[in-house]
């Protein structure tokens, strides 16, 4: 009978994997756009390190955690920037977990008008891991006591990987005063994913997902009661994955160095609709920024699936001619 419900276990998650599902999402994607598109690794071409996590509340007992960790430098005599990206996320209490470690190269391009053009590839390694030890089965279980016993003499309590190449390819523009424009294409080879619990195979959507940043100065003559450097930076992406789609807006008020913001999520998929809002806020501090995003589902259908969920980053610029002593925090400062 276990063995029964594994098979079914899997058949159903490469079901959904290779036609259903989407991938994990940042949601600091305004202070950490790399995570969706890696050529952002070279935007302004810094040499940066980053960590992020979520907090997520466990509001079905089963929910979903992320890790995320990257760090890129640009080479200038040979004109081209490197980043490393490296995520995991699991679920609790299930032994699900996925984890990606990628390489993503980028070279610059000069275009007309102070426009700089970043287009770029990226290759990695997937994995995902099933682990059935993290299950009870009937063996652990005192029906006497309701104690749970550590071990089992199960023979199907075992664990399962499924590993794969990724190939991905990305395309970053953007000015030196206001304006950014993003393309990025993951799982471009479209991964096959297959388990020796089911006969069939399938393959997983690309993820193909545009950006745009606008930013505003909203004190540009120093006549208001705000910051001397006061800026309001517009970001949003549009993502699509097989049938199921995605949007994100969000809304980012600099203060000096203080930032304030809101966003907003929509995810459209086959038979359903979920909504979520954010709201965020970080301090950069000479060479380092540190954020939080706290983001809620919005609406009934929404409130029963996803958690509330706190996400913090901490981002350092090591860049070797770094200026100290920093006043304008301008996206788009040298």
């Amino acid at each position: 009978m276990v063995k029964r419900l594994q098979q079914i276990t899997f058949i159903l998650f490469f079901i959904a994997l290779g036609a259903k599902a989407q991938d994990k999402f940042i949601y600091n994607l305004s202070k950490v756009p790399v995570s969706l598109n890696p050529s952002f690794h070279a935007f302004k071409e810094k040499t940066k390190i980053g960590v992020l996590g979520e907090l997520a509340s466990q509001n079905q007992g089963n929910q979903s955690q992320h890790r995320y960790a990257f760090g890129s430098t640009f080479f200038e005599e040979y004109n081209f920037q490197l980043g490393v990206d490296l995520f995991s996320n699991n679920l609790k209490n299930s032994g699900f977990n996925y984890t990606s470690a990628s390489m993503s190269y980028m070279y610059k391009l000069r275009l007309p008008n102070d426009w700089l053009l970043y287009p770029g590839i990226t290759a990695g390694y997937s994995n995902y891991k099933f682990d059935f030890n993290n299950l009870t089965f009937q063996d652990q279980i005192n029906i006497f006591t309701g104690q749970i016993s550590a071990n089992t003499i199960d023979p199907t309590a075992s664990s399962r990987n499924v590993g794969y190449l990724d190939l991905g390819a990305s395309v970053l523009m953007h000015n030196d005063i206001n304006m950014l424009f993003g393309l990025s294409v993951k799982h471009l080879n479209q991964p096959k994913l297959s388990s020796e619990e089911s006969e069939n195979n399938v393959n997983l959507n690309m993820l193909v997902s545009g950006q745009f940043g606008y930013e505003l100065d909203i004190n540009k003559y120093n006549q208001s009661k705000l910051p001397e450097y006061s800026y309001l930076y517009f970001f949003n992406t549009v993502s699509l994955q097989g049938s199921n789609s995605r949007l994100d807006f969000y809304q980012d008020l600099q203060l000096g160095n203080i930032s304030l913001g809101v966003n907003e999520h929509f995810s459209f998929l086959e038979s359903a609709t979920f909504s979520e809002v954010g709201i965020a806020t970080s301090i950069t501090l000479e060479t380092f920024e540190f954020g939080v995003n706290y983001r809620m589902p919005f609406g009934s259908e929404a409130k029963m699936f996803l958690p509330r969920a706190l996400e913090l980053f901490l981002v350092f610029d090591i860049s070797r001619f770094k200026e100290r002593g920093r006043k304008d925090y301008s996206k788009f400062y040298e």
